[in-house]
């Protein structure tokens, strides 16, 4: 298969299937089957075509599950939009830029704080202690001034 080819097969799928408005899991079955057809002749160049469905968590993770990823990471944030706690495991590199880094433990704190937040009734048992949760909350949420 020629140097860019395969793009020029799989990029017209996948855009297809997003303009039809198929389904996440229908998208991350066809075009990983796809993708893995590819690879066996030889795609070299499957990184130009994740980069261009970063905006699509399904399609991402339909490429890592081939294990295919961006050398900076910003795949992983898009396969775990919604999961701060993956993400941040995915940042276990030394490729990893220190603002990178910091961006990804404030988003697991601030999941966290929102967490805390949500089920503040499990941790106190009177208002006094339900301020306490908050305010705890509050101090290792990145997002609270």
């Amino acid at each position: 298969m020629g140097w860019n080819s395969a793009n020029r097969i799989f990029d017209p799928v996948a855009r297809a299937l997003i303009d039809t408005g198929a389904d996440d899991n229908t998208k991350r079955k066809v075009l990983g089957d796809l993708i893995s057809e590819l690879q066996d002749g030889d795609w070299d160049t499957e990184d130009e075509s994740l980069e261009d469905f970063l905006d699509d968590p399904a399609i991402v993770k339909a490429f890592a599950d081939k294990g295919v990823h961006l050398s900076d990471k910003r795949c992983c944030r898009a396969e775990h939009a919604g999961a701060p706690r993956s993400y941040l495991m995915t940042m276990r590199s030394e490729d990893i830029t220190d603002e990178e880094m910091t961006s990804a433990i404030d988003a697991y704190a601030h999941h966290l704080a929102e967490t805390i937040r949500e089920n503040a009734g499990l941790f106190a048992r009177h208002d006094g202690e339900m301020v306490s949760v908050r305010a705890a909350a509050n101090y290792i949420d990145p997002k609270v001034p």
